[in-house]
């Protein structure tokens, strides 16, 4: 396999604004060849499924723990540790690979951030998404891209500490059997939050190569794909967390315990798993992602 990862320098001003703003757009990130293994990976996996009827999103498949050795290539590469360790200083550590495919005219993700994909770290502790198009996005035609608010304006760090002290309360077990908890939505922005969202929101073009890169106190949306040449798009994720980052049994038990008493399922068996191979408080392994497996 060749070259997968382009060694990208950024300049001090791309890193203090991904520092302060929570996301940066890497130009070029990826090669040719990086990106069409991936498109077959992609393509080709069995993981790739429609999603349940009461998902949040509107999207045609979904498939989680995609990974073959083109995603362990990637992110194991001299390159790919270069560019990170300029935006995550401590390192990052591999979780999971997950695959998207939204068709003409669906709508993608609401606006939300990524408690429910990082509720097995402390929530102060740092997790990642790295956004890969599979396809072209430009936003004054198909789009299908993604839509982001900078965290200055607006963070999602406070919720992840709400719901941490909520899940941690002697009497969190007899709230979970009240009624309207059914309704409460814990990960996507209300109407009011929708407003000062889109109000406030960036979105970009993106070509094959290119990727975003986001932390989890970012809110986030699809947007979605008009009708076009394009019959759909993909797009690959890669889910990390800062290398000092510790399990936390409380916080993903009982955000799991939330997930069920609003009637949604947990889409990914990865927390459990996780809670199988790690204590309570233990630094996440750089070799997770082997364990899960076994």
């Amino acid at each position: 396999m060749g070259l997968l990862v382009n060694k990208i320098t950024l300049s001090q001003d791309d890193k203090q604004s991904f520092s302060e703003n929570g996301f940066i757009k890497l130009k070029k990130l990826f090669t040719s060849e990086a990106t069409a293994q991936l498109r077959k990976l992609t393509s080709n996996s069995n993981q790739m499924k429609k999603p349940p009827r009461f998902y949040s999103g509107e999207v045609s498949k979904i498939g989680y723990d995609v990974e073959e050795r083109v995603t362990h290539d990637i992110y194991s590469s001299t390159n790919f540790q270069y560019v990170m360790k300029q935006l995550a200083h401590n390192g990052l550590t591999f979780m999971q690979g997950i695959a998207f495919e939204i068709k003409a005219n669906q709508k993608g993700f609401p606006w939300h951030h990524d408690i429910y994909s990082f509720c097995y770290i402390r929530p102060e502790d740092l997790g990642y998404t790295l956004w890969i198009p599979l396809d072209p996005i430009n936003t004054k035609y198909q789009h299908g891209g993604m839509a982001y608010v900078s965290r200055q304006v607006y963070s999602a760090r406070e919720y992840f500490n709400f719901i941490y002290k909520l899940v941690e309360q002697d009497k969190f077990k007899e709230l979970l059997k009240t009624e309207y908890l059914s309704n409460y939505d814990f990960q996507c922005a209300d109407q009011v939050e929708n407003f000062i969202l889109d109000n406030n929101k960036i979105e970009d073009n993106f070509e094959v190569g290119d990727a975003l890169f986001i932390d989890k106190f970012v809110w986030h949306k699809s947007c979605a794909l008009n009708a076009g040449p394009l019959p759909s798009r993909m797009a690959y994720v890669m889910r990390f967390v800062d290398s000092q980052s510790r399990h936390s049994k409380v916080f993903l038990e009982g955000t799991y315990s939330l997930l069920e008493a609003t009637s949604k399922d947990v889409q990914s068996d990865m927390g459990y798993k996780m809670a199988n191979v790690l204590k309570d408080g233990e630094i996440i392994p750089h070799n997770f992602v082997s364990l899960k497996r076994s």
